[in-house]
C-alpha cells in the first residue's frame, strides 16, 4: 500500500465503515452518528451517499390509526422484513386525510383552520409551508399528485385541480384547470383546461380531464415508470372505465386502457407489485380479488396473476357480511399484500394471497388500523424550502405532526 501506511489505511476502513457499515444503517440512525465524528458528518453528507442511501429504503405503505377520533389520528409506516411485523410512526394528524400526498420521503400534509399545506421529511423533522394557488370564487381547489420532474433536475412539484362547486360537471359552461407549482415557488402554471363546448366531437380523454381527477388524500396516484397513474371508474363518477395517466416529464395526459376480459366488478384499484402496474378488481360478492398485471406497458397487455377468496382465510377472521366494506389495499415488497375490508383492522396477506394474519400493534395487541394509499420511503436529502425554516421560526404556530413521537 502506498504512502506512508498508517495514515492510508486509516483513511481506508474510515471509507469502508461509511460506504459498507453506515450507508446499510436505517436514516435516524444516520443523523445521530453524524453528532459522532465530523468525518462521519461530512461523508453522510454527500449528495452520491445520500441518494445511495435513500435508494436502499423499502417502500412502506402508511396506515392510519384513530388514537382519538376527535382529536388525532397516528400515522405509521409498516414494514415486514426479516419475518417480522413492524409498525414505525411517522406523523400526527387530526385526520388520516390530512396527509395529502407522498413522493421520495417527503409528505404533504394539511393543518389548520385554514387547511394550510406543509411539507415535511418524518425523518429528518424538517417542515415548510407549502404555496398554493391563491383561492378563486365557488372554485374548489385540490391536489391531485406530487411527483419528481427529472428534466429540472428533480424539482419536487405539485399538480393541483380547480374546477367550480356551483356548477354540475355536465353543465355546458363547466371548466376544470390543472396547474403545477414547483415546491420552493408560488408561481402557478397551468398545463391544462379540461372543457367540453362541442360534446358530439369531445375525446374520451377531454371528457375524463373535464371531470376532473379523484384528490390525492383519499385516492393517490400510483407512481410508476415516470407516470403518475389513476384508476377512473364509474365509482368515482365517470362515464366508463380509464386508467388516466401523467408523464411527470413532459406534464402530459393520456389514457390507457385496462384489462379487456376484466368485466363488470364492485371496484378497481391500481397497485404497483414487483416493479409492474397492476390492477386489483373486487366482486361484487365483497369476498374475491382478482389481480392483473400489466405484461407489456407500451403495448397495454394485460395478463390474469391471482384470485384471493378473503372467505377462504384462516376462520378466527371471519366475521359478519354485513361489516364487510370495500376492500383498500397496499402492496409491501416481494408482492405481499396488506388489505383492509372489514372494520376489524388490516389482513395481511403473502403473495399467494395465503392468509397470515392482522396487522398489530408493537405490543402485538388488534388495533383498528386504515390503509391509507400512501407509501414512504425515507430519505435524509435535505429538503425544499427547509434552510428557510430558522430554528426559532413559528415556535408557537408549529404544526404538531411530530408532538409526542
Amino acid at each position: 500500500m502506498p504512502g506512508t501506511g498508517g495514515a492510508t489505511v486509516l483513511d481506508d476502513l474510515e471509507w469502508i465503515v461509511v460506504e459498507e457499515i453506515l450507508i446499510r444503517l436505517p436514516p435516524k440512525d444516520i443523523l445521530r452518528c453524524r453528532a459522532v465524528r465530523r468525518w462521519w458528518h461530512s461523508a453522510t453528507s454527500t449528495d452520491k451517499f445520500m441518494l445511495d442511501h435513500h435508494r436502499r429504503q423499502p417502500l412502506l405503505p402508511i396506515l392510519s390509526h384513530a388514537v382519538d377520533p376527535q382529536k388525532s389520528h397516528l400515522l405509521f409506516s409498516f414494514d415486514a422484513g426479516a419475518g417480522r411485523q413492524k409498525l414505525c410512526p411517522v406523523i400526527r394528524t387530526y385526520d388520516y386525510r390530512k396527509l395529502q400526498a407522498a413522493c421520495d420521503g417527503l409528505l404533504i400534509v394539511s393543518y389548520g383552520s385554514m387547511a394550510d399545506e406543509y411539507v415535511c421529511n418524518p425523518v429528518t423533522r424538517k417542515y415548510a409551508r407549502l404555496a398554493k394557488h391563491q383561492p378563486e370564487r365557488v372554485f374548489y381547489h385540490r391536489i391531485v399528485g406530487f411527483y419528481r420532474h427529472q428534466p429540472s433536475g428533480g424539482e419536487f412539484r405539485v399538480l393541483w385541480i380547480s374546477s367550480p362547486t356551483i356548477y354540475n360537471a355536465y353543465h355546458p359552461n363547466y371548466r376544470t384547470f390543472y396547474y403545477v407549482i414547483a415546491v420552493g415557488s408560488d408561481s402557478t402554471r397551468y398545463i391544462r383546461q379540461g372543457c367540453i363546448t362541442q360534446p358530439t366531437i369531445s375525446s374520451a380523454l377531454e371528457l375524463a380531464l373535464r371531470r376532473g381527477l379523484p384528490e390525492s388524500s383519499q385516492y393517490p396516484p400510483v407512481h410508476h415508470r415516470g407516470g403518475l397513474h389513476w384508476k377512473l371508474g364509474k365509482y368515482h363518477g365517470y362515464d366508463a372505465d380509464y386508467i388516466m395517466v401523467f408523464n411527470t416529464a413532459a406534464e402530459k395526459f393520456r389514457l390507457m386502457c385496462r384489462p379487456a376480459r376484466l368485466g363488470n366488478c364492485l371496484q378497481e384499484s391500481l397497485l404497483e407489485m414487483d416493479d409492474t402496474l397492476a390492477l386489483c378488481s373486487i366482486c361484487s360478492d365483497k369476498h374475491t380479488i382478482d389481480f392483473w398485471v400489466l405484461q407489456d406497458y407500451d403495448a397495454e397487455t394485460w395478463s390474469f396473476k391471482h384470485r384471493i377468496n378473503l372467505i377462504g382465510m384462516d376462520p378466527s377472521a371471519l366475521v359478519d357480511p354485513e361489516v364487510i366494506i370495500s376492500p383498500r389495499m397496499a402492496v409491501l415488497s416481494g408482492g405481499e399484500m396488506l388489505i383492509r375490508f372489514t372494520h376489524r383492522g388490516v389482513l395481511h396477506f403473502d403473495v399467494n394471497g395465503k392468509f397470515l394474519g392482522y396487522v398489530k400493534s408493537q405490543d402485538g395487541e388488534q388495533i383498528n388500523l386504515w390503509v391509507t394509499g400512501h407509501y414512504l420511503q425515507e430519505s435524509i436529502i435535505p429538503g425544499p424550502l427547509f434552510h428557510e425554516m430558522r430554528e426559532d421560526d413559528g415556535v408557537n404556530q408549529e404544526p404538531p405532526f411530530f408532538v409526542g413521537l
